[in-house]
């Protein structure tokens, strides 16, 4: 966290209220967690609530975080001030991009987490082979490439860092673009999988 926290406004601002998780874990539930650990939230309750905060003007923006579609499409079917924001995991090995047509419909903005995959996730992107070629070829390093990527899908990014020299690094994402034939390399990863799953939640709710 404190690699970006700086950087990540809501924080200081106090503007931005998520729902972390769209759901809840049963009590002594185990990490991760099994099969009828997860269980529904009042969703609509919890968003009033949320709506309420908008209304009294404690905060500017409410947001979502980890929806599925399924959960989006329920949300938007009551919702009354639309989410703002839209934080999910997204990256050239899980696009997710039916959410992310969904929300750009729905004139939400997206954050993405985890633009560079993850070490402890399994799917560490910055030495995808895919990546590796456009960075050469491009002289760029593959962070910046995979944040490049996630910025001209028009999606803003949240990547984790605790090193100083790498988070001025993943910042020079600016006066230079993808070439398409590269950008397109990228939107076509095969093996598409997300990096956070039953590890913090049931594979059922990742869907």
């Amino acid at each position: 966290m404190g690699g970006y926290r700086h950087i990540d406004t809501a924080w200081e601002y106090g503007v931005q209220e998520s729902i972390h998780w769209p759901f809840r874990l049963a009590d002594g539930a185990s990490r991760p967690p099994k099969p009828g650990d997860v269980q529904e939230m009042d969703m609509e309750g919890v968003w009033r609530e949320m709506e309420g905060l908008v209304k009294d003007k404690l905060v500017r923006d409410i947001g979502v975080c980890n929806f599925t579609l399924k959960k989006m499409n329920k949300l938007l079917g009551f919702a009354e001030t639309m989410p703002s924001v839209c934080q999910m995991e997204m990256h050239p090995g899980w696009r997710n991009d039916k959410m992310l047509e969904a929300c750009k419909q729905n004139g939400i903005h997206v954050t993405a987490y985890s633009p560079l995959g993850s070490q402890e996730g399994g799917r560490d992107l910055i030495h995808d082979e895919t990546v590796d070629r456009i960075a050469k070829k491009l002289n760029k390093t593959p962070g910046q490439v995979l944040v490049k990527w996630a910025i001209q899908r028009g999606t803003s990014v949240i990547p984790k860092s605790n090193n100083p020299d790498r988070i001025k690094e993943n910042m020079k994402v600016f006066g230079w673009e993808l070439p398409q034939e590269d950008f397109q390399a990228l939107c076509n990863i095969p093996d598409q999988k997300r990096v956070l799953h039953e590890t913090i939640v049931c594979e059922q709710e990742c869907r």
